[in-house]
């Protein structure tokens, strides 16, 4: 009854022209309105409607105000509302970027509150109600085949089992970059999804990732999911507040139709601008000294940038401009469509000091859905570190020796798989099951998960599958064996051992194979992932890990790179020990 009702209140919403930026009921011409998270500046204020600027304009006379006001107020009386002076909309001009850009960052509560809690910054708002709110109003999957649900996104999973056309296909339809896709995946009896996933709730990650696709699982032949798709629900669990372990088993549950809710990033291209840091820096000018700053365009775009500091100058002694930066104010003049000619001009014509506004790219932000849960997962309720829940990579598991007295005859009675150039990548050998019937089994002292280092006295690390089962068979008449161990944390599930991205992040550094990548920057600079980590996270002090790969980017491209991989040194430069923003 109630879920009824709330879809009905959706329509209502939609039908009455609910605004598609700001979520709320206004005006066709009014301004947008938002609820604000925190307490906004007075500065920051309009003083006609009293609220935080939108599309900011100033006048001649010093005074700011939202475009759609000073729009409207202008049709009736031509004059400033605060010291009625004539005034004309044509004597109006956008405020400074500065301005336009603290603006932007504003926090917000979205106005879907029955069903969504997300903070997130102004300029971010719009993008969330359209793709990625759970109170959106959406329609059915089924849409096509004539089914009128439309209501918010989170009902979308209990209408999908009461839908009368579920049991209908209705074609498939595709996971889109840049939003919120459900999809059925049909599964054959005994099938596995074939996916591997990193992350978790309790990991730096935060969220669960999908690493690789195998060619033997349902996914693979859906042929819809991809490595670097987010997984939100699983069949209507959710999985963002989901620990590793959890997202592992509830995948491993079989159902014949599998209902996945993915996040996909967008492509390099369809990507929008780079998140930016936007800072007010002014040198004063000495005698005998030069400001020392060489400015630069870019093919691949507008505007001005830093290109480099000359040594000893007032610009590279001060150190709060940096190499790349872009210029996008000298002195209260734009110049972020200008040229390298306008910018000097303005920087010579100033007599005792020079104020900049430049924007410093920051590395590429994740998608705002993975960004919001790291924010406020459940972790962040915690105020005393003693009670916070300790994330599971910061264990390693130990090494043991284990001497097992055999008959010659006997087997040692357990499965093993891995091994270099396996089907699941190159990864030491661990053990999948073990035989109650046999030596191993019958004195108990290994289990299932535990890797195997060495046997009698024998390595079994980088070599292949084949090669282990050899060498355990060349070992196998003696009477007494000695096995060197890594005894596993990991608790079995199913009858054979799968082992998960953190049982391999909680084994010794001799088990972990190293790999070296070499990738070309895009035009954009970008290498096409993000990452997260380090001795400042908020889970312990941890490895830099690879969070996202961007479809279309080098990384994807190239292909080795996944998520969830360790980065341990780039271009020689060692990542151990380091915070996250150093790296």
């Amino acid at each position: 009854m109630y879920a009824g009702l709330a879809m009905s209140l959706s329509r209502m919403r939609l039908d009455a022209g609910m605004c598609v930026t700001c979520g709320q009921l206004h005006e066709a011409h009014g301004t947008h309105l938002y609820d604000y998270h925190q307490q906004v500046d007075e500065d920051l204020m309009c003083q006609i409607c009293l609220q935080p600027l939108v599309t900011p304009l100033d006048t001649q006379c010093g005074h700011t105000f939202c475009s759609r006001c000073i729009h409207n107020f202008l049709t009736l009386q031509e004059q400033c509302p605060v010291d009625r002076r004539p005034l004309n909309i044509k004597d109006c001009q956008p405020s400074s970027i500065l301005v336009r850009r603290l603006l932007d960052k504003l926090l917000v509560v979205c106005p879907n509150v029955d069903y969504c809690e997300e903070v997130l910054t102004r300029c971010e708002l719009e993008a969330h109600l359209l793709h990625r709110c759970r109170g959106a109003v959406t329609r059915c999957i089924k849409s096509s085949l004539g089914c009128s649900f439309q209501g918010p996104r989170s009902a979308l999973q209990s209408h999908l089992w009461e839908c009368p056309y579920r049991d209908q296909n209705a074609g498939k339809n595709p996971v889109a970059e840049g939003e919120v896709s459900t999809i059925e995946v049909q599964r054959r009896e005994s099938e596995g999804l074939g996916v591997s996933v990193v992350g978790g709730c309790d990991t730096p990650l935060v969220c669960t990732v999908i690493q690789e696709v195998f060619t033997e699982g349902a996914v693979s032949r859906d042929d819809r999911l991809m490595a670097g798709d987010q997984i939100l629900e699983v069949n209507g669990e959710d999985l963002t507040q989901a620990t590793h372990n959890q997202a592992v088993a509830i995948l491993a549950q079989f159902f014949p139709v599998c209902r996945l809710t993915v996040y996909r990033e967008r492509a390099e291209e369809n990507r929008p601008i780079e998140k930016e840091e936007i800072l007010k820096i002014t040198l004063f000018k000495h005698k005998g000294k030069q400001l020392g700053i060489k400015l630069v365009g870019k093919r691949n775009g507008p505007g001005v940038y830093i290109l480099t500091l000359i040594p000893g100058s007032l610009a590279a002694c001060d150190g709060r401009l940096k190499m790349d930066d872009r210029v996008l104010e000298i002195n209260g003049q734009d110049v972020s469509y200008g040229t390298q000619e306008q910018a000097a001009c303005i920087i010579i014509s100033s007599p005792a000091h020079v104020q900049f506004v430049v924007a410093r790219r920051s590395r590429p932000q994740t998608p705002d859905i993975i960004r919001s849960a790291a924010e406020h997962s459940k972790y962040s309720l915690f105020s005393d570190d003693h009670e916070k829940p300790v994330s599971p990579l910061c264990f390693t598991c130990k090494e043991k020796i284990v001497t097992i007295n055999k008959d010659p005859s006997e087997t040692l009675g357990v499965s093993i798989a891995g091994g270099v150039a396996s089907h699941r990548g190159d990864t030491p050998v661990y053990i999948t099951n073990i035989n109650r019937d046999g030596c191993v089994g019958r004195t108990n002292v290994l289990k299932k998960g535990d890797l195997l280092v060495s046997i009698n006295g024998t390595s079994l690390l980088n070599i292949t599958h084949s090669e282990t089962v050899r060498i355990i068979r060349q070992n196998s008449g003696v009477k007494v064996l000695t096995l060197r161990v890594i005894d596993s944390r990991e608790i079995t599930q199913g009858d054979n051992f799968q082992p998960t991205w953190v049982y391999w992040l909680q084994m010794p550094q001799i088990c972990r194979l190293v790999k070296t990548i070499t990738l070309l920057r895009s035009p954009t600079g970008s290498l096409g992932f993000s990452i997260v980590g380090g001795t400042d996270s908020t889970h312990g002090n941890l490895p830099i890990f690879v969070k996202s790969v961007v479809p279309d980017t080098p990384a994807a491209k190239d292909g080795r790179l996944k998520c969830g991989d360790v980065v341990l040194t780039v271009n020689e430069h060692s990542l151990h020990s380091i915070n996250h923003t150093a790296s």
